[in-house]
């Protein structure tokens, strides 16, 4: 088994179990790599994301056997259209990867695609981490998401950085093993700050936006205020500080 294998829908989500109304626990993007390490009843197939190595049953349908390239393109803008050979369009997220051949022609695996937006916008990356993260904002909050149409905290984390070439855990759990710890006078724009739920068990990540806001998912991607206690959205204290981490790449604003 363990044949590797890449998405060719927009965003295919990884379930629990093997059947439709599982939980999702994640979602494929455009492009991205797997190895697959079961086959299951019907059309379901049990896979490994190479990008975090998360696991989870998903369609066969929505992927085919991999073929390596060097020539990788990550997508940057949150959402940019691309016509199909079939003459359908797709929108394609945030971090999806396409192939540029020699000849100048995109794909992803088998799919040929024509960009029908700026490339410009398309691939342009960008200079630092919080721009990155901000055009996510006002996605609504979607466990397991990953995308501007419907994102978790973790899963907005996990794209921003990608976004920048930086590979990061799925979990806000496994999030906080990384980086550098930062005392909360000295939190910057760009450093990670994790929350807890009563038992002290690490729950939730957003991103410093400023000395005094996060940005963060929690109904949708939104900026409240950040205090040394939590998060605070109408005097009423949302989340509970657990601890703050900074990521060693470039997070100027």
């Amino acid at each position: 088994m363990n044949s590797s294998i890449i998405c060719v829908v927009s965003l295919a989500p990884l379930r629990e179990e093997a059947r439709d109304p599982s939980e999702m626990c994640t979602q494929a993007l455009a492009g991205e790599r797997a190895t697959m390490l079961e086959i299951g009843v019907k059309d379901w197939i049990r896979v490994r994301l190479e990008n975090d190595g998360y696991e989870g049953w998903t369609d066969r349908k929505q992927w085919q056997e991999s073929k390596t390239s060097d020539n990788v393109f990550l997508l940057q803008a949150p959402v940019s259209s691309w016509l199909r050979e079939d003459g359908s369009t797709l929108d394609l997220i945030a971090g999806s990867q396409l192939v540029l051949s020699e000849s100048g022609r995109w794909s992803m695996g088998d799919v040929l695609l024509e960009p029908l937006d700026d490339l410009d916008l398309a691939i342009g990356a960008h200079e630092s981490i919080f721009p990155a993260i901000q055009q996510f904002m006002g996605a609504p909050y979607l466990w397991g998401g990953k995308s501007k149409f419907g994102i978790d905290c973790s899963g907005l984390i996990q794209v921003a950085f990608q976004l920048m070439g930086v590979r990061v855990p799925r979990d806000a759990s496994e999030q906080a093993k990384e980086g550098i710890g930062v005392k909360w006078q000295d939190h910057e724009v760009g450093d990670l700050v994790f929350f807890q739920n009563e038992e002290g068990r690490i729950i939730h990540v957003g991103m410093v936006a400023s000395k005094s806001t996060l940005i963060h998912a929690a109904g949708e991607v939104r900026i409240d205020e950040l205090r040394h206690e939590g998060v605070f959205r109408n005097e009423i204290m949302t989340h509970k500080m657990h601890s703050i981490k900074r990521w060693l790449i470039n997070q100027e604003s």
